[in-house]
């Protein structure tokens, strides 16, 4: 049944020329006349008697048929062309909009107040980066006004360096989920994460960052940090062995595998299938390549060794009259100025974790058959003792040297080259792998950016001398150099000037004319890699599902990137 006591809301739209005959109406505007003449054609103030023409753009109360009504007037021009458009509305429909608008308004201030109510400072953006809210805790954490901020764009506040480091653009840009660590010029140094907001359609409306004050942490993990000392066994000489530390590693694991390169994407997809395997590895590449980075990764992804220490030993600085015994360890009076009741070695040490032969390569001769004994064997003795020790760690060692020409120099044994190379990765150098230059860069300058509460950010000048450095040093010389960069840089600009200081002669360079990408934007040479990593994982592999499952994408988003790139 309907309830005639329901009243229906009256809304009607009228254009006029500038002398009110009326152009265009709707059916509507009979609800309101009540008339049944024609309605074109004929005045407005014929049908409205009350019409004022002194008022524009506001609404005013009207009397039609004695009952209240509101109308508006404004002005609007169709095809170059001037006319009136009249607005009506009965009172009904006034109230309710003006009760939503009261309800809205009162529902944000609700919302702001609540938002001004943590203790986390929160920053909003549009889709395009426009900042539309900030909370009181944010503005107490970054120093910044309002003012300086709402109403502004966030790319544009990150090139003036009003808020540098962005994490709200990087997640325009990205469209993901972005943690970053800014350091406020007025401000607290701050973690931040970034987020999307999307509407009810799944579209992306706006970003999202809560930023939390992490100054007072920083400082008590410094303090930690301080009172830390590194692991030594033997004595505080010994720098040659060390217990590689699990949180360093967790803090590195990102830089390990930082990488669009498929080749080092496939070596670590090895390493993390071999992590479980009972077997030795080898590990061969330049120095700086990231080989012991690599070891860890491998003792880490152990179901049951990474419970276990990993002992790192330079085989390169033990002296070679005592590494027999800091390896195998000895029993009292095993020689002179042996300890009172022996010493374990490194290898007993270990236990059920991992040994890790740095420099393996550097390893005498004479004490190479010694340790092929012990791979095969599993088990050792002591030096002076005659009961057997069981070998329980894995082993797995590294190098930078060409170990076949030690074979044929009789450097390096034969039988222990292959013993240990049953699992062999090599690791690429830094300029075979230049579509992970940028992003090491660029990860090693937010490091020290947040390490050193600096912002630096290098040139686009500078960007381009990075891809045609050769990087002898590889991966560990750009850490180093990007340190020292951020360091002795002036400005917060790191220009190709400074770069070019630092590395002495610039002879040490691709030649230019190879590099295809110099000349463009960021984003451009970021697509132009990506299309090259596509194209060569297709030919590769034969098929879009093995490219992709190589790639580590759905076969769906390699079909999209292949139309986009048109090949």
């Amino acid at each position: 049944m309907i309830n005639n006591n329901i009243k229906i809301p009256k809304i009607s739209c009228i254009v006029t020329d500038l002398d009110l005959n009326i152009i265009e109406s709707d059916s509507n505007f009979l609800l309101f006349t009540e008339s049944k003449e024609k309605i074109n054609g004929k005045k407005l103030n014929y049908f409205l008697k009350e019409l004022k023409n002194d008022y524009y753009d506001e609404f005013y109360k009207l009397n039609l048929n004695n009952s209240d009504y509101y109308i508006k007037k404004t002005k609007v021009e169709i095809n170059n062309q001037d006319y009136f458009m009249f607005l009506i509305a009965d009172f009904f429909m006034i109230s309710e909009i003006e009760k939503q608008v009261t309800y809205l308004n009162r529902e944000k201030y609700i919302y702001n107040e609540m938002l001004n109510k943590l203790e986390d400072g929160i920053y909003i953006t549009d889709d395009y980066g426009k900042t539309l809210f900030v909370n009181d805790a944010f503005v107490n954490l970054s120093g910044l006004s309002r003012d300086m901020l709402i109403g502004k764009f966030v790319q544009n506040l990150n090139n003036s360096d009003v808020l540098p480091n962005s994490c709200c653009e990087k997640v325009i840009e990205t469209h993901q989920t972005v943690t970053t660590i800014n350091n406020y010029y007025k401000g607290q140094k701050c973690l931040v994460t970034g987020s999307m907001i999307n509407n009810e359609k799944g579209q992306f409306k706006r970003t999202i960052a809560v930023v939390r004050d992490v100054s007072e942490l920083d400082i008590l993990m410094k303090k930690v940090a301080k009172n830390e000392k590194l692991s030594f066994f033997n004595s505080n000489s010994n720098i040659y062995v060390k217990k590689m530390d699990n949180n360093k590693y967790n803090e590195k694991k990102n830089e390990l595998l930082l990488s669009s390169n498929p080749k080092v994407k496939d070596i670590y997809k090895k390493a993390l299938k071999f992590a479980d395997v009972d077997t030795s590895v080898l590990i061969l590449g330049e120095t700086g390549v990231g080989k012991d980075y690599l070891a860890s990764y491998i003792h880490n992804s152990s179901k049951t060794r990474s419970k276990e220490d990993m002992i790192k030993i330079n085989c390169s600085a033990i002296p070679e009259h005592l590494i027999e015994s800091e390896l195998f360890g000895y029993v009292e009076g095993a020689f002179t100025g042996a300890k009172s009741g022996g010493k374990k070695g490194l290898f007993e040490e270990a236990g059920n974790g991992t040994v890790f032969l740095d420099e393996i390569g550097e390893m005498p001769y004479m004490l190479q058959v010694k340790l092929l004994n012990v791979l095969n064997d599993k088990n050792f003795y002591r030096i002076g003792a005659t009961k057997k020790i069981p070998l329980n760690a894995r082993v797995i060692a590294a190098t930078n040297a060409d170990l076949k020409k030690m074979i044929t120099e009789k450097k390096f044994r034969a039988d222990l080259y292959y013993r240990l190379n049953v699992i062999s990765l090599t690791i690429p150098p830094l300029n075979k792998r230049k579509e992970d230059i940028l992003s090491l860069a660029q990860y090693f300058l937010e490091y020290y950016n947040n390490h050193h509460s600096t912002n630096c950010y290098f040139s686009t000048e500078c960007l381009k001398d990075f891809l045609v450095y050769k990087w002898p040093g590889n991966i560990r010389e750009m850490k180093n150099l990007i340190e020292r960069l951020v360091l002795i840089a002036d400005d917060v600009l790191i220009d190709s000037k400074l770069f070019r200081e630092q590395i002495g002669e610039w002879d040490n360079v691709e030649d230019e004319d190879n590099i295809e990408l110099i000349h463009l934007p960021l984003k451009e040479k970021i697509g132009i890699y990506e299309k090259k990593l596509i194209k060569d994982a297709i030919v590769e592999k034969g098929t879009l599902k093995e490219a992709a499952k190589f790639l580590e994408i759905d076969i769906s988003t390699l079909v999209r990137k292949k139309q986009k790139y048109n090949f």
